[in-house]
């Protein structure tokens, strides 16, 4: 943001509701409400739910309007607790997050949907096209390995997939947090790699922070919880399989550029997944389809102008 000229501050903000910082907050707050003064601030917008009670205080003293971007399914006392209700606006990453807030009293017209953007420039297919049709279709799943991102289910595919066809392998893209919890359903999801004798066939990839070549090693992604991931993987020109979750169902075309699969037909992945083994001009096609369908929707350049669209919008309404 500085190289491009951006004006850029770090203000620590403690969390809110911790007991530890009902001092620090306070101080926190002033320093804001100042900061905010100074620069003639006309509107505020954060990107994460923990930083609207210090937003609220910016509006309440200084009365500006302000912005809340909505990334996971909230429930009432959630709304409450973090005042998404008295939020001037809010934008919502998909049409089911926007839908669960207006059922939480959140007047519908205050809610915009705007997808997760990916950068086109970076995340793209291979320079030269080669024919892979000789080679295994490698299919993967990325994320932390953590009980919500559901690698276990994403070996009990992989189990089934390979009992039907062997052209075919898997990549577990992501790495786990020290602590008891995500530690053993690590040690549990490698437990089940050994128990189907799959060791061969699952590669734990570990976490990667070269993410553009991790998806163009792929040929398709499975993902079971939704994410910036389906348009990364679109954006490398791979075709998606994804559970009816979050945003999935707003960024996959079904049919067209992968497919969007109710969350407890595991067995209709591993038909899909066979399907394109099977089928690898599908796969192909598909995958150019994919890279055509995130350019068009989800390049920075369609979020940014979106997201200018909602302040311009909220600053004229008021």
């Amino acid at each position: 943001l500085r190289d491009s000229k951006i004006p850029t501050s770090i203000l620590p903000l403690p969390q809110w509701r911790k007991a530890t910082s009902l001092i620090t907050r306070r101080y926190a707050t002033q320093k804001l409400i100042e900061y905010v003064k100074q620069h003639n601030v006309e509107l505020i917008h954060t990107s994460d739910s923990w930083f609207n009670p210090y937003i609220l205080e910016v509006k309440k003293h200084l009365n500006l309007p302000v912005i809340s971007h909505v990334r996971n399914i909230l429930n009432p006392s959630q709304v409450t607790k973090y005042g998404f209700d008295r939020m001037d606006y809010i934008i919502a990453i998909s049409d089911e997050y926007r839908l669960h807030l207006v059922e939480c009293g959140v007047d519908k017209a205050k809610i915009d949907v705007i997808l997760n953007c990916v950068d086109t420039s970076i995340f793209h297919p291979k320079d030269e096209m080669q024919d892979s049709r000789s080679n295994p279709l490698v299919v993967g799943i990325v994320g932390r390995i953590e009980p919500f991102k559901q690698q276990k289910e994403f070996v009990e595919i992989a189990s089934k997939v390979y009992q039907q066809i062997q052209d075919v392998h898997f990549h577990i893209i992501g790495g786990t947090l020290d602590s008891p919890e995500h530690l053993q359903y690590e040690n549990e999801v490698w437990k089940m790699v050994s128990n189907y004798g799959l060791e061969d066939v699952i590669d734990f990839v570990g976490y990667r922070n070269d993410m553009p070549c991790a998806m163009r090693e792929l040929d398709v992604l499975v993902t079971l919880s939704a994410g910036s991931v389906i348009a990364e993987a679109m954006a490398s020109g791979k075709p998606v399989i994804g559970t009816k979750i979050g945003s999935t169902a707003d960024m996959i075309v079904d049919g067209k550029v992968g497919w969007v699969i109710p969350s407890d037909a595991v067995s209709s992945i591993v038909d899909k997944i066979v399907q394109l083994v099977c089928d690898r001009e599908l796969c192909e096609q598909m995958g150019i389809a994919a890279r055509k369908h995130a350019v068009e929707t989800f390049s920075i350049e369609t979020h940014v102008q979106k997201v200018q669209d909602v302040y311009e919008k909220l600053l004229d309404m008021l």
